[in-house]
């Protein structure tokens, strides 16, 4: 009896190590996190640059050159999956390594977002859209953890967005739903790049859900509110799967406004997320600007430049404000180009780039970011 007792009390002695064993652990993995955060400096901002991956060397090069003379610390970059591994199993890593390098030789650091499943990996679809979402729950994660094995130990400094407007069809197809965003990428996705941060032996980077549209369904078909996807997320597991969201405070053809519903719905998702316990997140604008131009859609060059004063003075001015990159560097397009979605640039494309009036605007605003962070 005696024997059977001291058996008994050993083995909950040796439970009541093992628990604090691991309570020590994940407080060390907590601890990776906490560190993680403090080497981001919330007013850094940065830019997205046409798409690096579609641009050869000397191109990025000069548009890496262009921000990093704006005062931008960040660049966005997509890696885009289909085009990695259209084959299982067989991935083409030549153009990634080309981005990773250039942006190491320019000392930036970079928002990496990984979406558009092969059509392995979504149903058969024809994904030449490169726009499909992965159709089982974990393709998306082995794709993320060799991503992170690669780079996370190679001098650049990562944030991983998992996925791009999730919370509508067109980079989502062929349906939005906020339950199979959680389940086949936002958890696998972000299992493979923790598994891959062990591994290598370095702090886990920080992850975002990826960048919430401000869509409200019924001005715009096929879409998720961003408050009721982030509901989604947490209702089915998501949580501790994320270290904070990524959003584009858009407001289209009007200026920026703590009033508009782009902020309000944004206020409405940090309540979301305090309530939950995920308090003192810091959140990521990953994309956000003004087209110009004299279409639908469209503002001129000059309404552009001060909106963007506006827009760095409200975003900084929450709380909660992160890190904000710009959508985008340079258009996608001559400057007579007609097509709204070419023409978000702080800058003409062509050669050589030349500057609308708000890239010195954003220049200015980023070097009063600076002082602002060392004082």
């Amino acid at each position: 009896m005696m024997r059977n007792a001291t058996f008994i009390i050993g083995g909950i002695l040796f439970l009541a190590v093992a628990v604090l064993m691991g309570a020590i652990a994940m407080g060390s993995k907590e601890t990776e996190r906490v560190d993680a955060w403090s080497d981001i400096d919330p007013y850094e901002v940065g830019f997205n640059t046409q798409d690096p991956y579609f641009t050869d060397r000397d191109r990025l090069n000069a548009l890496y050159d262009q921000a990093a003379s704006a005062g931008a610390k960040w660049v966005r970059v997509t890696l885009f999956w289909d085009l990695m591994e259209p084959v299982k199993g067989q991935l083409d890593w030549e153009r990634a390594d080309m981005i990773f390098d250039t942006v190491k030789a320019k000392g930036l650091k970079m928002n990496l977002v990984i979406r558009s499943a092969p059509s392995w990996a979504a149903d058969g679809a024809d994904t030449s859209v490169h726009n499909y979402a992965p159709s089982d729950d974990q393709s998306y994660g082995n794709i993320c953890y060799m991503i992170a094995k690669r780079y996370l130990n190679r001098g650049v400094p990562i944030v991983f967005e998992l996925g791009n407007e999730q919370n509508m069809k067109f980079f989502n197809m062929p349906e939005v739903d906020p339950v199979k965003y959680t389940r086949n990428m936002l958890i696998p996705g972000s299992k493979g790049i923790r598994q891959a941060a062990d591994q290598l032996g370095v702090p886990s980077p920080l992850i975002l859900v990826g960048g919430f549209a401000p869509v409200e369904p019924y001005y715009v078909p096929d879409s998720v509110s961003p408050l009721d996807f982030m509901q989604a997320i947490y209702d089915n597991g998501g949580q501790g799967y994320f270290d904070s969201i990524a959003y584009h405070p858009y407001t289209y053809v009007s200026e920026p406004s703590g009033s508009h519903w782009t902020f309000a719905e944004l206020q409405r998702i940090v309540d979301l997320m305090d309530g939950k316990g995920d308090t003192g997140r810091r959140i990521w604008a990953t994309e956000v600007g003004w087209a110009t131009g004299a279409g639908g859609g469209e503002v001129s060059e000059d309404d552009q430049a001060a909106f963007t004063a506006q827009e760095f003075d409200l975003w900084y001015s929450l709380p909660y404000a992160g890190p904000m990159l710009w959508y985008e560097l340079v258009d996608n397009a001559s400057h007579d180009d007609n097509e709204r979605e070419n023409t978000f640039g702080l800058m003409y494309s062509g050669e050589p780039m030349t500057k609308k009036p708000a890239f010195d605007v954003f220049a200015a605003k980023a070097a009063e970011l600076a002082v602002k962070e060392k004082g």
